[in-house]
């Protein structure tokens, strides 16, 4: 057996281990099979879970008595997994002899010897770790960057302290056009379409391609391209990463700092703060967190009407004959208990929130929002804003000291003291045609896309089993701005749009009607209203299939 934890010239190569190997086998005048080689592969991955030597103990036990290896280190590097190959030897009848440290578990103490050896080389990995742990932390602290998966757009480059990063040539100016477009227009989807009709590599496949031609000496399980499309959340990693800040970030999310609570750099930055800010902006308009085992295309958009919790999707099984359903869980951290009969059958919906919506404003043209200010007071209060959240989700996780945490706010504290101090012009929200109706854009758009548009404006949809309210969140402004008022005629006559504050007409006394929501505008529908314009939609589908067939003919009597 050969093994490799990297393949290089600084450890006992695969050409030695295997002639060494050989004349272990000559010595014991056994016959040599064939060699399990198992490179770049490290030695706490399980015997079982390795490419070559877990074929030869999963498919292959039949086919060789015994196991020979270089020394202990080359199988096992924990007392666990040693324990674990010698009571499969002994179970399969198998023998393991090591070159170096000559025991044998057939012979006698050979068994005691590789476990004492085993604790040896556990404790060594131990140390290699710890070592390994340090030097990473000392290339943090200087900026330089330690290894791993380079951030897209950027790349490695060596210089006279070792590797910092630096804009990719290559696929820098995408990452700027990616974050140019996002910022005019917030949609995760819209952007990774865009990437793929380009055919831009995700940042696994640009290391895969570089590592092929060998401009780069990242390590991937799969050296080969796998042509890997960009999803809605590829493109949201990217674009909430701290490093386009060129700020050195940890996996957990926290920034890594100096001693006096600066952040450690280590590249030039992509964008500066008053940039990022703006990025994050839009983020937040649009960010969903994906529920565990869901692909539920209402995620933050639909809730139980009796106690205000959202609606849960949950998977159907056709073996088992559960359908697709989407039900009330209520809130446990807020006290709240699961909703009786709060269940809705996945088909019935999303195009009954579908039909009530597009009924409701489907012919109106889409508008989008663009809200502008024109001094740059706002952009400054969330930058700081922004690192004051970042200090303090930093002291929580214990990566900074107390002391630097109050330091840099109090610093912080007065740079904003100042800014407040000063006037300065209110937000201007302003509404722009997009030259297409609501129906349109719908009929053309992915799920994601509709979630992401209901979720920027606030849309929220309240079902129970025979009605559903919807809230039009900020489509509301979109509507007022059409001249569209609370008293034009609805395009269905089983949904309403209308103010909840009571008013009156000539003639006609207005009643205030019962909020469902408990907002002011709502989209009201009723089920067996929705139940009855569905039933008739298909029949007409169905009566015009016939006639389309045409009539039936039937053969004349004899």
């Amino acid at each position: 057996m050969v093994r490799l934890s990297v393949g290089n010239e600084n450890q006992t190569g695969e050409e030695a281990q295997r002639s060494r190997i050989g004349k272990r086998v000559d010595a014991e005048e056994m016959e040599l099979v064939d060699f399990a080689v198992d490179i770049d592969v490290s030695a706490s991955i399980s015997p079982w879970m390795r490419p070559s030597l877990g074929d030869w103990l999963n498919n292959k036990k039949d086919q060789f008595d015994h196991i020979v290896i270089l020394k202990i280190d080359r199988i096992a590097r924990s007392v666990r997994h040693l324990s674990d190959i010698i009571e499969w030897c002994e179970a399969n009848g198998k023998g393991l002899i090591s070159c170096e440290e000559g025991f044998d578990l057939s012979k006698p103490w050979g068994k005691t010897i590789a476990k004492i050896l085993a604790v040896v080389a556990e404790a060594e990995l131990d140390a290699v770790k710890a070592r390994d742990k340090a030097s990473r932390e000392t290339m943090r602290k200087t900026g330089r960057w330690p290894g791993g998966l380079v951030p897209f757009g950027r790349r490695a480059v060596k210089g006279d302290a070792g590797f910092t990063l630096e804009l990719d040539p290559e696929y820098g100016p995408t990452l700027i056009e990616m974050i140019r477009r996002f910022i005019e227009k917030p949609s995760f989807s819209a952007v990774a379409d865009w990437l793929n009709e380009q055919g831009v590599p995700t940042a696994q496949d640009i290391a895969r391609i570089r590592a092929a031609a060998g401009e780069s000496t990242t390590r991937l399980a799969d050296p080969k391209p796998r042509g890997a499309r960009w999803t809605p959340t590829t493109v949201q990693a990217v674009l909430v990463s701290r490093s386009l800040l060129g700020e050195y970030v940890r996996a957990n999310g926290a920034v890594v700092r100096n001693d006096d609570g600066t952040p450690v750099m280590r590249s030039e930055p992509v964008l500066n703060e008053e940039e990022w800010a703006k990025l994050s902006d839009a983020v937040a308009s649009v960010k969903y967190g994906k529920q565990k085992g869901s692909t539920s295309p209402t995620v933050g958009v639909t809730f139980c009407m009796l106690c205000g919790s959202s609606l849960y999707f949950v998977k159907g099984d056709p073996t088992k004959g559960k359908r697709e359903r989407y039900r009330c869980h209520g809130n446990k951290s807020k006290g709240i208990q699961a909703c009786p009969k709060q269940r809705f059958w996945a088909k019935d919906l999303y195009p009954w929130l579908e039909s009530a919506l597009l009924g409701e404003i489907g012919h109106l043209e889409r508008m989008e929002s663009k809200t502008t200010i024109d001094d740059s007071r706002a952009a400054k209060l969330a930058v700081i804003d922004g690192r004051m959240s970042r200090l303090l989700k930093e002291l929580q996780q214990d990566e900074i000291s107390a002391v630097v945490y109050a330091s840099q706010v109090a610093s912080l504290a007065r740079d904003r003291e100042k800014i407040t101090s000063q006037g300065g012009p209110k937000p201007v929200t302003v509404w722009t045609g997009t030259g297409e109706s609501y129906t349109e854009w719908w009929q053309r758009s992915s799920i994601d896309e509709r979630r992401e548009f209901l979720k920027k404006h606030k849309v929220k949809a309240h079902f129970r089993p025979d009605v559903l309210a919807i809230d039009p969140g900020d489509l509301i402004e979109n509507i007022r701005q059409q001249g569209v008022s609370w008293w034009d005629t609805p395009a269905k006559a089983s949904q309403v749009l209308t103010p909840i504050t009571p008013v009156s007409l000539p003639g006609k006394q207005y009643e205030k009607p019962v909020s469902l929501t408990g907002t002011e505008w709502e989209i009201v529908s009723r089920w067996e209203d929705y139940e009855a314009e569905r039933a008739a939609q298909q029949a007409k589908a169905e009566e015009e299939t016939k006639g389309a067939e045409g009539p039936q003919r039937v053969p004349a009597p004899v």
